[in-house]
């Protein structure tokens, strides 16, 4: 089963402009097992064997196991900066300068969760970072740290921020904080619980019409934030 993933990973996504390097190719492939049997259950054996190289190669480019795995979750963190860091940047400069209006709060919560519905519905490279991160919110594996303080914390921190001021209060208290938690939380689990919600909704959360109800209902538990 996990042969079979683990090859399909390799094919998946489409064909780059440049020819993918051996340190690439081992990277998504080592991603994609990090992320189906978690750090403890990954062997570089199991990578190099998918990936098509031996374990010296493995050790040339990355050292070791946790040295792969690091690597990985640096790869991720530089996609969330192509990917999401323009909307997020744009709406911490507005949360900073002091003078962001409630309704004004709402629209940039808005784009970020148009950015992050994009993002669990988007391409196989993207979920397959996604389901990464979502493995490592379990296991903390050595990568757990640079998620958390790169991507997890500063994100949470916005929303909260954000929440406040869409609520008219000057900073954001816990019940802002555990908001954010919750609504960036259901997102996560169309990804995390993917077998489950595909079934449930029948269909992938990725397919039309899913995605843009997803979108939809995203609005609509903020709504439900911002009133409370």
């Amino acid at each position: 089963m996990i042969d079979s993933l683990l090859s399909a990973a390799v094919t998946a996504h489409d064909a780059p402009a440049l020819p993918e390097t051996t340190r690439e190719r081992i990277l998504r492939v080592g991603m994609a097992c990090f992320a189906q049997e978690g750090f403890a259950g990954a062997t570089t054996r199991m990578i190099a064997s998918a990936a098509g190289v031996t374990l010296p190669v493995i050790a040339y480019h990355f050292g070791n196991k946790d040295g792969l795995h690091l690597a990985c979750a640096e790869e991720i963190v530089e996609q969330h900066r192509r990917r999401l860091l323009p909307v997020a940047a744009a709406a911490r400069c507005a949360a900073d300068d002091g003078s962001l209006t409630g309704d004004q709060a709402r629209v940039w919560l808005e784009k970020i969760l148009a950015a992050l519905v994009a993002a669990i519905t988007a391409d196989d490279e993207q979920r397959l970072a996604t389901d990464f991160v979502l493995r490592e919110l379990s296991e903390q594996g050595p990568g757990y740290h640079l998620l958390y303080e790169e991507l997890w914390k500063p994100g949470m921190e916005l929303v909260a921020e954000l929440i406040a001021i869409a609520r008219g209060k000057g900073a954001a208290d816990q019940s802002d904080r555990v908001g954010a938690m919750m609504l960036l939380a259901s997102l996560s689990s169309l990804t995390r619980d993917e077998p489950v919600a595909s079934a449930f909704l029948g269909g992938s959360a990725s397919e039309d019409p899913h995605k843009t109800l997803i979108g939809e209902c995203a609005l609509r538990m903020l709504s439900g934030l911002i009133a409370s």
